[in-house]
Order: structure tokens, then sequence, then C-alpha cells
């Protein structure tokens, strides 16, 4: 299972960082402007993009005590998030890469994905639930596709309050509260050679490993409602989500000519430029169909912050 999680990140960020150049020169000016739009798009979708997991079909579990079963569950969830590519391309054609190489066609989003595994517990007395999500991948290398390396990180909580408990009639009513953390990158060798022109003078830059780097705090508010016909449970949603992050590059090489320079600490150039308070606000929907204890999830995700859309798989055994 490991090893198929892992193959899944690689083969959804291959279209990354596959073209190359031997020789690229840019100004610093238009390196800066490039990272100020990389972030300013991050700030949109990553709050986003934590939100996956955790999106059970029921909108309230039940109670863990007192109740005949106890309730509870656990699984895992396989998703995605889309975003725009072409400002990921901007960056990194100012280094001398092409988030698409030579393809003979282009494309106007990318896919960031995630997964989760995932632990919910019945609440005590009132008719509360919890749930609990990490997914974590460590750096990750890929040898073939120009040095490949990956890495992300998915922690997050929430708590779900049963403003109506459903019955066989009434349908299941809940608001819920959580908090994500999200961090991630993508690295790759990018040619022998990059020059860097500013204030007249040039910045030489050889043998560069450029990655990119990205990492969001979100607070998530959403309600939920679901329904039981048989073994199919329908469900549907709102979010919002509030945060706070900072997205950015990172380059290690042999640097001459950047004295002075703020990006610029010994054989490393970088930058992060953070974003706060950002709003995204999304829909949610979709079915499980329940097995016994078995609940197989398939849901769907519209961000109206970028119109960005995603999309999610869950596998759990629930009480």
């Amino acid at each position: 299972m490991k090893k198929k999680i892992k193959v899944l990140f690689i083969a959804s960020l291959l279209i990354l960082c596959i073209g190359v150049k031997a020789f690229s020169q840019s100004s610093l000016s238009d390196i800066r402007s490039s990272v100020n739009a990389f972030s300013s798009v991050m700030a949109e979708s990553l709050p986003f993009n934590s939100t996956l997991g955790l999106n059970w079909s029921d909108a309230y579990i039940g109670k863990l005590f007192p109740s005949v079963p106890p309730h509870f569950g656990a699984g895992i969830s396989l998703g995605f998030t889309s975003l725009d590519l072409p400002v990921f391309n901007k960056l990194l054609e100012a280094f001398g890469g092409s988030a698409l190489g030579n393809m003979p066609f282009s494309m106007e989003r990318m896919i960031l994905p995630a997964y989760t595994a995932e632990v919910r517990l019945g609440g005590f007395f009132l008719p509360f639930d919890l749930g609990f999500k990490v997914g974590y991948l460590p750096e990750v290398k890929f040898p073939g596709v120009d040095d490949l390396k990956i890495r992300y990180t998915l922690i997050g909580f929430d708590v779900r309050y049963a403003l109506m408990e459903g019955n066989v009639i009434l349908p299941k009513l809940s608001l819920a509260l959580g908090f994500n953390y999200l961090e991630g990158g993508i690295g790759t060798s990018i040619g022998e050679s990059i020059n860097i022109t500013h204030e007249g003078n040039t910045i030489n830059i050889s043998a560069p490993t450029f990655g990119l780097k990205w990492e969001a705090y979100t607070f998530d508010l959403r309600a939920q409602i679901s329904k039981s016909f048989l073994i199919v449970t329908p469900y549907a949603g709102l979010g919002a989500t509030y945060g706070w992050s900072s997205a950015g590059y990172e380059i290690e090489a042999n640097i001459t000519g950047g004295s002075g320079v703020e990006e610029i600490s010994g054989n490393r150039m970088s930058s992060m430029v953070e974003n706060s308070g950002q709003f995204a606000f999304r829909a949610f929907g979709g079915l499980s169909i329940n097995i016994l204890v078995l609940r197989l999830d398939f849901s769907g995700m519209y961000n109206f912050s970028d119109s960005n859309f995603g999309a999610s798989f869950g596998i759990r055994f629930q009480l």
C-alpha cells in the first residue's frame, strides 16, 4: 500500500519540471514578480487542498458512549485538487524549466494530490463526533525524470455537532469546525547554467537544483447534510476556510555575482512569500456505498474562490 501511494503522487506530478534548458537568462525583477504570482495562486489553492480527507458521507456517525454499539470508524482516502498551471510554468521558465517539457499540447490546470489515514470517534453524551487525519510522504526521489523529488505532509482534525441526528424520515445535519496543516514541495535539476541580471550585474548559477515549496495553516467551517437509503448515503455541504500560507522556491547551486542580493546566501538562493487572512469557499458532495461495516466513499469538490475542483475516494470501517 505504501508503495502504491508513492506511485500515485509521483505519477500525478510528473508533468512538472520535465523540460529543462541547458542555458537560461532572466532578470531578478521578473523572478520576483513570478514568485509573488505563484504565492498568490497557492494562497487560494492550498486551503482547498488541505480540506481533503475526513469527508465522510454521514454528517454525524453517532455517539461513542452511551451507545450500543459504540460508533467510530477508521480508513484511508486518496484525492486531488486542481490549480492553475500557467503561474507554475512562468516561475519555472524563469529558471530554465518548463512544466510540460516538450509535450505537444497545452494544459491550463495541474493536480495537487493528497492522501490521509483517518479516524473518527463518536462523542460522549452529546451528539458530536471527532475526526483526525494524517498524510505523510517523506522526500521521495524519482530517478530518470530530471531527479524529480517530492514531499508532502497533511495533518488535521475536526469536531462536528449534529443539529439533526436523523431518523427514518429526517436527514442528518451537522456543523463542523476544523484545523489543517499542509506542507509540501517538489524539486528537480533544471539545467547547467542560469544567468540572472540585476542592476547591471550578472548573477551566474551553475548546476542548480530547483525546488518549489509551500505551507498552509487553515481553519475550516462547514455544514453537511446526509440521508441513508438502503446501501447508499448521498450527502452535500458547503465549506469556508480561513488560512495563512506561504509559497516560493529554493535553489542550491554554485552561485557567483550575487553579493548584496537578499535572496542569496552562500550557495543557496530562495524566496518565500507569505499570504495571510485568505478566505476560500467551496461546495462538496458525493455518496457512499455501505456494505455491512464497510464504506466506499466518493466525493467531489468545487472551489468558488478560483473555480478549481477536486475529488476523492475513501474506504473505511465504520460502526
